[in-house]
């Protein structure tokens, strides 16, 4: 039997798919505003209702052409990372190093080692990517930069790190939680992973 907490986890991916928000949290808030029950569903839960919805709306074929897309545009900006820094280490974390791409919240790429982050910023905007927003994000190594890059596919934040072990470490930099991290080549690999896999 479906449960009142469940239903709102399908009402928030609604809201979601509707386009009336971008932001789980904030769908979350929204569907509990027009419930009258009060337990807060899953993120996760969520994230699963939007999907099959994406599925069902999209078509399978579509969804998963769509999916791929989201990851061949990070795969190509940590390529151009890597040829405009070629020293610094890049690291894609959190659900886009697992092939989670939904739109949901953008993907992280830390760039760890760059020493000046205007310049490379400056280098990606001469190569067609502009940052749409530049901010700060308080770390266990203190307060770093954070370019957002956003259009209609892709949506990214650079997070610029020094080279540390925590920079390079499976765990999240602002609490230490762990978290799913992989390089260039195993994002390449998971890429040429989720191709071959017609539908995942």
């Amino acid at each position: 039997m479906v449960g009142p907490t469940d239903n709102l986890a399908r009402a928030a991916a609604e809201l979601i798919h509707a386009g009336r928000t971008t932001s789980i949290v904030d769908a979350i808030a929204m569907a509990r505003a027009e419930s009258e029950h009060t337990t807060s569903p899953s993120v996760a839960t969520v994230r699963k209702h939007l999907e099959s919805l994406q599925q069902a709306s999209m078509g399978m074929q579509a969804w998963h052409a769509a999916r791929v897309r989201r990851l061949e545009l990070i795969e190509e900006l940590l390529q151009t990372l890597a040829y405009l820094a070629p020293d610094c280490s890049l690291y894609v974390t959190g659900r886009a190093a697992e092939g989670h791409v939904d739109g949901t919240a953008a993907a992280t790429i830390r760039v760890v080692g760059v020493e000046q982050a205007p310049a490379l910023m400056d280098d990606l905007e001469s190569h067609g990517t502009v940052p749409v927003q530049v901010s700060s994000l308080q770390t266990s190594m203190g307060s770093m930069a954070v370019a957002h890059i956003q259009d209609s596919l892709l949506d990214v934040d650079l997070l610029f790190l020094p080279n540390q072990p925590n920079s390079h470490a499976a765990r999240r930099v602002t609490d230490g939680r762990p978290v799913a991290i992989v390089g260039l080549q195993a994002f390449s690999e998971l890429l040429a992973a989720c191709r071959s896999a017609g539908v995942a």
